[in-house]
């Protein structure tokens, strides 16, 4: 069994939800310890931060992960105990069930035991290397890497380069790097109309038919269609409620939530622009509240860190790794804005979330290995 494969299982059988790390950065940093890692725990409004940190200099290169995992849903659906960490067999290979195997302990295990394997071997390395582990990703993200990143920001201690260990695989470990991701916005929207007597048409404004013909107008005209680095803004409605709960009786208002995942062609600004020209083409009346949870960020294809990245995963696997900006937002979003290249690179995101969250066994291996091929390649 290896070294990273015990790390993870210790830290797996863990129950960590956002945004109570419940001792598993306690176990990380013990490892790093014993490789003379300087340990800072950093704590704020119940969330628990841990930066480790070894050397000095340039270049700084710092890894970001999270200990918090979402609740395990229904417990009779699983398969095997969400902590127990199961090794199983499936189709020739070996998984290790577990909340949080993929998103992403599994991660945290794999790069730190690439930095304490590679100080062990290269005690007066040049630069620095640092890893922050949160645990509060997965929540409201408040005391978080965005608290933590206005520290390392007063400090001057900003690193060159950050890579994120989220699950960015889609098929195979290493076939995708994630250089960017879009921004989100959310937005709360209530339409207003006038109830009455669902017998009486002429004498109401039902505010469900107004908020659809909205929802229908923001649904169907694309805010963009992308570019070169990010896909196309999308738009889709979350959450809706309106009524009395009575069968003959229209709504007067109907309150809905919506989501814009945005690329770099799009600001909070022109996305309130574009909601609000709606509304007035509608000739409807609306309150709008608006809520951004974070921009959109991106790095070159060029880059030192991604071309050193794409050279690691192919040494490693013989992979060529997809470049891509889908999918959610991370932590990432915090670290980018203080002009720092990131990226992100883990295992499969295919049983992310779900009951059953499995990472397969070999993977945590191959995230060690390519983690400290890039660690060689940038600290030469």
């Amino acid at each position: 069994m290896s070294n990273t494969l015990n790390l993870a299982k210790e830290i797996l059988k863990i129950k960590s939800i956002t945004p109570n790390d419940n001792g598993c950065q306690d176990i990380l940093a013990k490892l790093l310890k014993k490789a003379c890692f300087s340990i800072e725990f950093i704590e704020k409004d119940g969330t628990k931060n841990l930066l480790a940190s070894h050397g000095s200099g340039k270049p700084h290169l710092l890894f970001l992960g999270h200990t918090d995992v979402v609740p395990e849903g229904d417990l009779n659906k699983w398969d095997y105990p969400p902590y127990a960490c199961q090794e199983v067999e499936l189709d020739n290979e070996l998984y290790l069930y577990a909340r949080g195997s993929a998103d992403m302990k599994g991660a945290d295990a794999a790069m730190t035991s690439a930095l304490y394997d590679f100080v062990i071997k290269n005690k007066d390395h040049k630069g620095k290397l640092s890893i922050l582990i949160t645990s509060n990703e997965e929540g409201d993200g408040v005391g978080g890497v965005s608290y933590v990143a206005s520290i390392l920001k007063d400090r001057l201690d900003i690193p060159d380069y950050c890579v994120v260990g989220e699950p960015s695989s889609e098929h195979i470990c290493g076939d995708t790097i994630k250089i960017g991701r879009r921004g989100s916005l959310t937005a709360h929207i209530t339409v207003h109309g006038t109830q009455g007597h669902v017998a009486y048409p002429h004498k109401i404004d039902n505010a469900i038919h107004k908020a659809s013909s909205l929802i229908d107008s923001l649904y169907k005209t694309p805010l963009d269609n992308g570019n070169d680095i990010f896909p196309q803004s999308s738009f889709q409605v979350t959450n809706i409620k309106a009524g009395v709960g009575a069968e003959n009786v229209a709504p007067g208002s109907c309150y809905f939530m919506c989501n814009f995942r945005f690329n770099n062609m799009q600001t909070k600004e022109s996305i309130a622009k574009f909601i609000e020209d709606k509304v007035q083409a509608l000739n409807l009346k609306c309150d709008i509240e608006y809520k951004l949870n974070g921009l959109p960020f991106s790095s070159s294809k060029d880059s030192i860190l991604v071309k050193e990245m794409e050279d690691a995963i192919y040494d490693v696997t013989k992979i060529k790794a997809n470049l891509s900006t889908s999918g959610g937002t991370s932590d990432g979003r915090f670290i980018a804005p203080l002009n720092v290249d990131v990226i992100e690179f883990g295992t499969l995101n295919e049983s992310i979330h779900k009951v059953n969250e499995r990472i397969l066994v070999k993977d945590l291996d191959t995230m060690h290995d390519i983690y400290l091929n890039l660690i060689e390649r940038l600290f030469k």
